[in-house]
């Protein structure tokens, strides 16, 4: 085949010895540290040797909350400093505290979340997790599974992987009181620290259970937002890169604005090593780890998990909230809405009202082991994707997500007449077409149908056929088969970027089907066929 077009070949990027090193000294580090961790603060902390229980309490942070002292006071300071008030809320004592109401929604799996918690009075709040272990699929589309370590509601049975935990839910100065068992059929001890508690090593002490073992604490939720947790356990890396993280949620006094939707999202990334294509089940790669290049990263736990059949659903006119958490382990994520904008967003999380909202975003950062908490509107029936705006991860390593929006068109957006290049060649052109466009919106996957038009297109040996990108962004016509998330190159024919306005053209001199899509949107596909 002629290719009128060249490409410079990638420089690879090589492994840093000195991160390499770096990485062991970190990691011998961590498990001195973890062993070294004490029990929660004003409790000695024991768990149990056997499949019996054992409780740790978190100390009662009412006088804290009630004798802070501003840092600069003495300093010369100015007068006015945030920091004089706490926002902690008054704590109610525990001995004071009722136990919430067996009605009251307190667990869910993503993309789902609890209702928020809208009584005003502290409680109790009980919360049971199991620890899991077993092969799970990460990329259903290509038969990819791997081990996976997770959590799951406590006596959930019918759920065997745990990778996003389960989302947690209470009110600010709510005592948590945290269940961790660790079923008898696993290999390792785990433990979690959650972000939302201040205690030792965010309970992580105190939940440490070998297999068949159970152990309990109870902290009070000080601040409200949108927390990770994890395990914490020996060589902490290695267990959150098997998938132990959740969410837990902390309502502040006043609920959020009421919204039409909420949902969860969790970012994550997975160090697989090469076996896939020989086995199916490839294992963690340490090397990869060490150097944060992930085969994979997702939303919610797998490449498929809120597209297609999986994808979110809202209508023209809603507005729904995202509770965002990026689980790391390494990649900061650049949440963004193709196709919309971050209504609201509460920065980190921090939802307590004393924050400052941002209106109006097209991306908002996310650090590893934080949140962020978004709004957006319905504003015309479209597929929003959901995207870290790394874009390699999200075209190549899976972390994409949809929200399909219903309803009747507006006057927000139009792609009538001459926006969009309608599909009406019959099909005698159709086959003897050797033009091919990229109509502008392509790069949307409601649009998919006629991203290539016309496709399919038959032609004779010999013919020279021209894609021309009429679109705003640039695309490829790479040949290869895709699913409509991941494509498979098979290195028959690459144009490389076609940017707006340019064309590729590339002369077909033997016969046979040719299919091909764009590396970028792979939801964009086509066909030539060449007859002799």
């Amino acid at each position: 085949m002629k290719i009128r077009k060249e490409q410079s070949p990638k420089t690879p990027v090589g492994r840093r010895h000195f991160i390499a090193v770096l990485g062991g000294g970190a990691a011998a580090a961590g498990l001195v540290a973890c062993g070294d961790d004490g029990p929660p603060l004003g409790q000695a902390a024991s768990v149990s040797t056997g499949a019996g229980n054992s409780t740790a309490t978190v100390s009662d942070a009412s006088t804290a909350a009630t004798t802070e002292t501003s840092a600069t006071e003495g300093t010369g300071a100015p007068a006015f400093d945030d920091r004089a008030d706490s926002i902690i809320p008054d704590l109610t004592p525990i001995d004071d505290l009722s136990h919430a109401d067996d009605s009251e929604e307190r667990m869910a799996y993503a993309p789902a979340v609890p209702a928020v918690i809208e009584r005003s009075d502290q409680r109790i709040v009980e919360f049971e997790i199991d620890v899991i272990e077993g092969e799970c699929p990460i990329d259903p589309a290509n038969d990819v599974s791997t081990l996976m370590w997770g959590f799951r509601i406590g006596g959930d049975d019918d759920v065997t992987c745990g990778s996003p935990g389960p989302i947690l839910r209470a009110r600010v100065g709510d005592l948590a009181r945290i269940t961790v068992n660790n079923q008898a059929g696993n290999e390792h001890p785990h433990n979690i620290d959650f972000h939302a508690v201040s205690g030792q090593g965010g309970g992580a002490a105190g939940t440490t259970v070998g297999p068949g073992e159970s152990a309990t604490i109870e902290a009070r939720l000080l601040y409200p937002g949108a927390f990770m947790y994890h395990c914490a356990f020996g060589d902490v890396p290695v267990h959150i890169a098997h998938g132990m993280y959740g969410m837990f949620i902390v309502d502040p006094e006043t609920p959020l604005p009421a919204v039409d939707h909420e949902w969860s999202v969790m970012q994550s990334e997975w160090y697989l090593d090469d076996t896939a294509a020989a086995t199916g089940t490839p294992e963690l790669d340490p090397d990869r780890l060490l150097l944060e290049h992930p085969t994979y990263v997702t939303f919610n736990g797998r490449t498929d998990a809120l597209i297609d059949d999986n994808a979110l659903q809202m209508e023209v006119g809603e507005r729904s909230r995202i509770y965002m958490v990026n689980e790391g382990l390494n990649l900061t994520s650049n949440f963004h809405p193709i196709g919309s904008h971050w209504d609201v967003v509460y920065p980190e999380a921090a939802t307590h009202p004393v924050n400052r909202v941002i209106r109006g975003s097209q991306s908002t950062l996310v650090v590893a082991g934080g949140g962020t908490v978004t709004e957006l509107v319905g504003h015309v029936p479209s597929t929003i994707l959901l995207v870290d705006h790394a874009l390699v991860r999200t075209f190549y390593k899976g972390a994409i997500g949809q929200i399909v929006i219903s309803g009747e068109p507006n006057d927000i957006f139009s792609a009538d007449d001459g926006l969009a290049v309608e599909q009406e060649h019959d099909d005698e052109q159709e086959a003897g077409s050797d033009e091919v466009r990229i109509p502008e919106g392509a790069f949307d996957p409601a649009n998919a149908d006629t991203a290539y038009t016309p496709s399919p297109i038959t032609v004779a040996v010999g013919t020279t056929v021209t894609w021309t990108n009429d679109d705003l962004v640039f695309h490829t016509v790479t040949s290869g088969t895709s699913d409509g998330t991941v494509g498979s190159p098979d290195g028959t024919f690459d144009s490389g970027e076609i940017q707006p306005g340019e064309s590729f053209s590339l002369t077909f001199d033997e016969a046979g089907t040719f299919d091909y899509f764009c590396t970028p949107h792979p939801w964009m596909q086509g066909q030539v066929e060449v007859t002799g």
